[in-house]
């Protein structure tokens, strides 16, 4: 598991950090966006320093993640990811998502990214634009596509191996 964590480290750190801005009609995107029907882990990254993580507005959308609550509460844990300079971007949240190629339905990676932030009511999410830090420059993504058969069968035990391996995202719940 470790070596295949390091893999996946590795693969995120080549894809580098991607943008989220909104299209002439205010549509989210995303730069290089996953593939459609792909599976795999993402990270969301933010320059907002801690402090403006534990000064926030909590979105007060249904299945919303308590940014400041998460934030103050985790700060002060030794093995919490924390931004290490002003202006940094600094990893806050990593999860999976996906979907098989041959689903009929429009949930995939790239799906879920955005998911995290809009306020879609059908899952649970960070909800970021329903807070005040809503600034889409200050935010960034990164992810690693996974084919199917091995998301499938190792999407918990990534997901949570990584976050032992490198330490926890202060917004990752479990």
């Amino acid at each position: 598991m470790k070596n295949r964590i390091a893999e996946i480290e590795a693969q995120k750190n080549e894809k580098g950090l991607l943008k989220i801005y909104r299209d002439n009609n205010g549509h989210l995107m995303l730069e290089d966006r996953p593939k459609k029907k792909s599976s795999g882990l993402y990270w969301i990254l933010t320059s907002y320093t801690m402090e403006e993580l534990c000064q926030a507005q909590a979105s007060t959308h249904i299945g919303a993640v308590n940014i400041p609550l998460l934030s103050k509460n985790r700060r002060d844990l030794h093995h919490m990811i924390k931004p290490t300079d002003a202006d940094e971007f600094w990893i806050v949240y990593n999860g999976i998502g996906g979907c098989p190629k041959e689903s009929k339905g429009s949930y995939d990676l790239g799906s879920r990214v955005i998911q995290e932030f809009s306020n879609h009511q059908k899952t649970g999410s960070l909800k970021i634009l329903g807070t005040n830090l809503n600034d889409l420059s200050k935010w960034r993504y990164t992810y690693v596509e996974l084919d199917w058969e091995d998301y499938h069968a190792n999407k918990q035990d990534y997901e949570t191996g990584w976050r032992l391996e490198y330490r926890w995202p202060i917004l990752s719940k479990q």
